[in-house]
């Protein structure tokens, strides 16, 4: 019996919804991408109209390279007979159209994740622990947008019995539409910070997105709720379906106590749920993680574990969290967290610098999207920054307020560039046995770009 999606089946439903089929052959589709240089045999590409490049300007690399299947707007020239083309009238529409009709299909148990920070770190551990128990699927790196979850979805099989799905947002009513299209049974908010304020406007804007995640579960779905986050507690009365609260507030019903910090080995601490207790040994870095790893123990209790059994399975499960950990041969530690940075995000990372032995050297680039908040976020980084490491290296214009700030603080060894190759000669010169330090910086900053120098020397 064929367990994955299959060109019958794309075509079937786009035929459907209005779609032509230029050309079919059929088979398997083992996942879907929207970058054809990222195309690989057997996947789906989706031929999305952005704002910079059009992907129907791609479909001919995507058909070279191994697509098994093609959704675009505009059918390319020539024959392809062993592979399968089907035009619609929007990408977007079509896809989301068949993600949608195809997660009905297989009809997993779906849990959908979401939070200004730590989603992608908690699918992972999430997905993880779910793995010893059931067949788990999960979205890929960070699939989480209008584009990426349908995407994610494809990879999906009949015989998965569990999806955990990561949901972003950029633009208002995206979560409610993957909601629509993914259809979660247990909706995690981990927390609600400033991140896209300058696309959504406000910060009631942005908490009314994320938590429309867990207002759109249906009255026999669970929502998990990170009940420390004061953004997130008001909603609790207006939910009609299940509650989990986790958190260190007394009103958690998954409770964490005193956290003890292992440095770079993770941390330490008990977890209490109506009345028992258990320990986690967490053995990802920063006690900032925590929450992470209460969410995925509400998760494993939703679907039916004991409290002893899910920590156990936190505490055994070594899944890699967005920050690396890099080690010189000259005894230099480089934490590496360039993938993204939200105030939330760089004041966990800067907290975990702090604890840490040796000497702390914070490389910070610019946090982006913050939209009036910018300034203010800023400058709140800079009063942190100034109580978190030794030496404190900045890049960008807006990091000229962390520079301002620190300095008002009282750190005396903080220096400010205008460009990172600048900034990263300047720490080179500056490096010494045993420094550890912290690279972090939002993604339009690509800081990951100076590894492969920084690493050269350390």
């Amino acid at each position: 019996m064929n367990t994955s999606l299959t060109t019958t089946f794309v075509a079937d439903v786009l035929k459907k919804s209005g779609g032509s089929v230029h050309s079919f052959h059929r088979g398997d589709i083992k996942g879907g991408v929207a970058d054809s240089r990222k195309v690989k045999g057997g996947e789906l590409f989706a031929a999305f109209r952005g704002e910079h490049l059009d992907g129907n300007d791609y479909v001919k690399e995507a058909l070279e390279a191994g697509a098994k299947a093609i959704i675009c707007e505009q059918a390319p020239e020539g024959n392809w007979p062993d592979q399968t083309i089907i035009t619609v009238q929007d990408t977007r529409q079509a896809l989301l159209k068949l993600a949608q009709s195809w997660r009905k299909a297989c009809d997993p148990f779906v849990i959908g994740i979401t939070g200004t920070v730590g989603k992608t770190t908690t699918k992972e551990l999430t997905a993880e622990v779910l793995q010893k128990r059931f067949k788990t699927h999960h979205s890929p790196g960070n699939f989480n947008s209008k584009e990426g979850l349908p995407l994610a979805l494809l990879s999906l099989t009949s015989e998965m019995e569990v999806s955990v799905l990561e949901m972003g947002m950029d633009s208002p009513g995206e979560i409610a539409t993957l909601c629509q299209v993914a259809e979660p049974q247990c909706g995690v908010v981990l927390n609600i910070g400033t991140t896209h304020l300058e696309k959504l406007g406000t910060m009631e804007a942005i908490t009314r997105e994320k938590l429309s995640l867990v207002k759109s579960l249906d009255i026999a779905a669970t929502a998990i709720l990170n009940i420390d986050d004061l953004r997130i507690e008001p909603v609790i009365k207006e939910l009609s379906c299940n509650v989990i609260t986790f958190g260190s507030n007394e009103k958690a019903m998954l409770k964490h106590g005193p956290v003890k910090n292992l440095g770079l080995d993770g941390s330490r601490f008990s977890v209490n749920w109506l009345g028992q207790e258990a320990d986690v040994r967490l053995r990802m870095p920063g006690i900032h993680l925590v929450h992470n790893a209460l969410a995925a123990i509400g998760v494993q209790i939703v679907l039916g574990a004991e409290l002893e059994y899910a920590a156990r399975a936190i505490s055994e499960t070594d899944a890699s969290s967005r920050m690396k950990i890099r080690h010189g041969k000259n005894g230099i530690i480089l934490l590496d967290d360039t993938y993204n940075a939200s105030p939330l995000s760089v004041a966990g990372a800067l907290g975990f610098l702090k604890d840490l032995q040796g000497r702390r050297i914070a490389f910070l680039g610019e946090m982006a999207e913050l939209g009036t908040q910018s300034d203010i976020e800023h400058r709140r980084i800079g009063t942190i920054s100034a109580k978190s490491c030794d030496l404190l290296y900045l890049v960008g214009e807006r990091c000229q307020l962390i520079f301002e700030e620190a300095k008002q603080t009282g750190h005396k060894d903080v220096y400010w560039f205008n460009n990172k190759e600048s900034a990263l000669q300047a720490l080179l010169k500056e490096l010494t046995s045993g420094d550890i330090i912290l690279l972090k910086g939002s993604r339009s900053e690509e800081l990951e770009s100076l590894i492969p120098k920084l690493e050269a020397k350390i």
